[in-house]
């Protein structure tokens, strides 16, 4: 069951909703272009002032933000108060070289209290509940976003950090802990560790968990509900808004409500850079309209989504919904002229029983012509009868996705070692071809 935290503004008519974000809208405008040179200089060079923007629509007249842009003014070109006005910093992994770098005033660090608190909320998480945290404390924004909301909500938080998979269960363990966050394979990941180990993982307290930072599909909620025997939601975040916190999915399961009075959202085509219709997928652009250290205006976040049409969801709540995130345009694989997600891939595996945790896409070049071999763990070891049936099944079954036949390779348990707090999927030997 979830819970509604703060009912007056999650519950808000459309129309006050529009309003305030308007009103926000324009101050956030008029904040980046008095106080961000990088905005002041696009804002002359689209001949438009702040004054042009009367309505909501009229945020199609402001520049879009890239990583680019973010990455070039590095790390505080594009901060709108000063730094003696901050009092916490947070940073992407910075997998390119150069991360990027988020400041928060003290009103920025109790937005995204209050939205974490939403969010956790509306999985469930109330004041009674013992909160275990198993996300790396560090520039990370994860683990800080779910400790700030969790206390707003009241709710007893076990800082555990990353990893040392074992330890965290005798921790479930001892302290009975009822409310798990995370990363969605790492969920997974621990349900394996504990049932290695001799504990049933629905032996133990945890009801509910929330979690995100990766793509999250179908096939892998339903896996872990049925290894925790809990009640999953998902959440959606990225560093450039404030972190984990965006958006979350209620009870209905059927799209993430997204925080309207703190981001204003569109969906466009990452081609033509036109907003689409609801219901149509594309790509998530947000603004944000409550940031005082570095807001931004219409960031290019490249997740593939949409809209859902809906005023009321059945919750109560009114915020806009959208669908899970389908995968990054980005991340978006071109084989022999095929287009690929990932989620497609293990769409696919997360139906099999058979089918552990771990999987990954390995592509290369033989003979001038692309490969993808897909790499997976069983669950349990097979015999070579069952692994050869397994092979063929799975390619079967991906080759009815994505059109053409994959090369399959089932590993024995634990064969493919994590790199990172984000299940690395996609190996591309392909550019040292």
């Amino acid at each position: 069951m979830d819970f509604i935290f703060n009912s007056k503004t999650e519950t808000m008519p459309r129309k006050k909703i529009q309003e305030l974000q308007l009103k926000r809208l324009k101050k956030t405008v008029y904040l980046v272009y008095e106080n961000v040179p990088h905005y002041k200089k696009r804002f002359k060079e689209q001949g438009i002032k702040p004054e042009d923007i009367k309505t909501l629509e009229d945020v199609r007249k402001l520049p879009f933000t890239t990583k680019d842009d973010l990455r070039e003014n590095a790390p505080f070109g594009l901060m709108a108060t000063s730094l003696d006005n901050c009092i916490e910093l947070h940073a992407s992994s910075g997998t390119t070289g150069i991360p990027i770098t988020v400041c928060y005033t003290p009103n920025d660090i109790e937005v995204w209290s209050e939205v974490m608190a939403r969010c956790l909320s509306m999985s469930g998480l109330t004041k009674k509940d013992i909160f275990q945290n198993p996300i790396p404390y560090g520039t990370f924004t994860g683990a800080f976003g779910f400790h700030y909301g969790a206390q707003k909500v009241g709710a007893m938080v076990i800082p555990s950090g990353k990893g040392q998979s074992e330890r965290q269960i005798k921790l479930m363990q001892y302290y009975k802990s009822t409310f798990m966050s995370g990363v969605a394979s790492y969920a997974l990941r621990l349900g394996q560790v504990a049932q290695e180990i001799g504990v049933d993982p629905k032996k133990l307290e945890i009801r509910n968990g929330l979690f995100g930072a990766e793509m999250f599909t179908t096939g892998l909620k339903k896996r872990i509900v049925e290894t925790w025997d809990m009640d999953v939601h998902d959440i959606y975040g990225l560093t450039e808004m404030c972190g984990p916190g965006v958006s979350t999915d209620c009870d209905q399961h059927d799209g993430l409500h997204l925080w309207e009075d703190h981001f204003l959202i569109e969906i466009i085509d990452p081609k033509t850079l036109e907003p689409i219709g609801l219901e149509e997928e594309g790509e998530v652009v947000l603004t944000t309209l409550t940031k005082e250290g570095m807001p931004l205006l219409r960031y290019r976040t490249r997740d593939i989504a949409k809209l859902y049409d809906q005023e009321v969801c059945e919750c109560g709540r009114t915020h806009i919904k959208h669908s899970t995130i389908k995968g990054r345009s980005d991340d978006m694989i071109i084989i022999r002229g095929t287009n690929i997600f990932p989620g497609q891939i293990e769409s696919v595996l997360m139906k099999n029983h058979d089918v552990g945790s771990n999987w990954r896409m390995v592509l290369s070049t033989k003979r001038d012509v692309d490969v993808l071999t897909v790499e997976v763990e069983t669950k349990k070891q097979l015999s070579q009868f069952d692994t050869e049936n397994l092979a063929k099944k799975l390619q079967n079954d991906i080759k009815s996705v994505i059109v053409f036949t994959p090369k399959i390779e089932v590993l024995p348990p634990n064969t493919i070692h994590d790199t990172g707090l984000k299940a690395k999927r996609v190996i591309d030997e392909r550019k040292a071809n």
